[in-house]
């Protein structure tokens, strides 16, 4: 960066915006997930373990190839990669518009799920290397309430564009040239000075904090099986407290209402993040979010009727949406310019990890002993506030000794 060319609000937004397409990823193709059993079940013995797989399959991408993607990024150049990984999640996003092999279309949803990796693990770097302090927990934050918005427009887009033939929601993947175009045009190699000051000390894995990446990771995971619960269970929850219609089936129409409903708490989380911020420290902003997590969980587990339901959740998603940038922030200020892009991508294969965890082990596994998923989501709730209690047992032991871990 030389002292002529700053970073400035477009510098942010253009890094900001093709983190949403991880979102995008998955949520373009969910809700066509029945048009897909229409069309390939009659014909492919396979289709019913394809078609799952061509929603979930990039989210296991991104953890399996994120930390190695992160390497490439601090060798070659985190905007020049950044580049070709848009260019490559259009070209791969749009094919299955041209096919009609399941195969087909799966094997393009891995290279998009890689693509995805990089996606998510360069823009984060590169935030965390054009700004500093609050500003760059600003925009890291933003990354949590962007998400929650696309998710939600991602609902509603989705359900016109696909009504008539599935293939048409893969055109949607045209929209990151738009993308391309603001990276283009309002970022470039931050390597001028911060590069070049770390260019002989030759950092690599061993050099990262470990210790400390270990426990910022492990907290992740919980706070990321937590934060999917609401995203991936809400439907299962509601058709538990009666959104069904006269058949018993779950009423898709009324509960993808109250489902953005909750979604739409999360930016204000975001904003609450803001405010808190520079006047907590990290101890004090766990212990908020965990309880507002927790008390979340356990209104919804004992809500009457959808709306309170919706409410409770909604509660929930403000403190996950301060959970989640919380934990960013706090990996991303632990991490030197060179080896950047190796920890960020560790900490987003330990989120991606999360909503496989949550999907597949933590809730199937605790719905085992409960035996539904209301009484699931209350475990999940006292877990929630065991972990606001750690954090506010370690911020008076933190002040005792006169230390901050933030």
């Amino acid at each position: 960066m030389t002292p002529d060319r700053k970073p400035g609000f477009m510098t942010g937004l253009a890094l900001l915006l093709p983190i949403s397409l991880s979102v995008m990823a998955a949520l373009f193709v969910a809700p066509i997930a029945p048009k897909l059993g229409e069309a390939f079940g009659p014909t492919d013995p396979n289709a019913a373990w394809l078609i799952p797989l061509v929603i979930t399959v990039p989210s296991l991408c991104v953890a399996l190839f994120s930390p190695f993607v992160g390497a490439w990024g601090d060798r070659v150049g985190r905007r020049r990669l950044l580049i070709w990984s848009i260019m490559l999640y259009v070209v791969f996003g749009v094919a299955p518009y041209f096919l009609n092999d399941l195969k087909a279309i799966v094997a393009t949803r891995i290279v998009v799920g890689v693509v995805e990796a990089m996606l998510m693990t360069l823009s984060t770097t590169l935030i965390g290397d054009f700004f500093q302090q609050e500003s760059r927990n600003r925009w890291l934050a933003a990354q949590t309430g962007l998400a929650s918005s696309t998710a939600i427009i991602c609902l509603l887009v989705v359900a016109q564009v696909g009504r008539d033939d599935w293939h048409n929601v893969f055109l949607l993947y045209l929209l990151p040239l738009l993308f391309l175009g603001l990276v283009l045009r309002y970022t470039w190699e931050p390597e001028e000075s911060a590069y070049l000051q770390n260019a002989g000390n030759n950092l690599g894995w061993a050099d990262l904090p470990w210790r400390l990446l270990a426990v910022i990771c492990l907290i992740t995971l919980f706070g990321s099986v937590m934060f999917y619960t609401v995203q991936i269970k809400l439907s299962d929850a509601l058709k538990a407290i009666g959104v069904v219609l006269a058949d018993g089936s779950y009423d898709v129409a009324s509960g993808t209402l109250w489902t953005v409903l909750a979604s739409l708490f999360v930016p204000l989380g975001t904003l609450c993040y803001w405010w808190l911020s520079p006047r907590t420290n990290l101890q004090q902003r766990f212990l908020i979010e965990f309880v507002l997590m927790g008390a979340g969980f356990l209104l919804m587990a004992t809500a009457k009727n959808p709306l309170h339901f919706a409410l409770a959740a909604g509660l929930n998603q403000i403190g996950a949406g301060m959970l989640l940038p919380t934990l960013l922030t706090w990996a991303v200020s632990q991490l030197p310019f060179a080896i950047r892009g190796r920890g960020t991508g560790i900490w987003t294969a330990t989120f991606a990890l999360g909503q496989f965890v949550c999907n597949n082990a933590a809730v199937p596994l605790i719905m085992g002993y409960t035996g539904g998923i209301l009484p699931t989501i209350a475990v999940l709730g006292w877990l929630c506030l065991a972990a606001g209690w750690i954090a506010l047992m370690a911020m008076v032991l933190g002040q005792n000794k006169g230390q901050d871990l933030g």
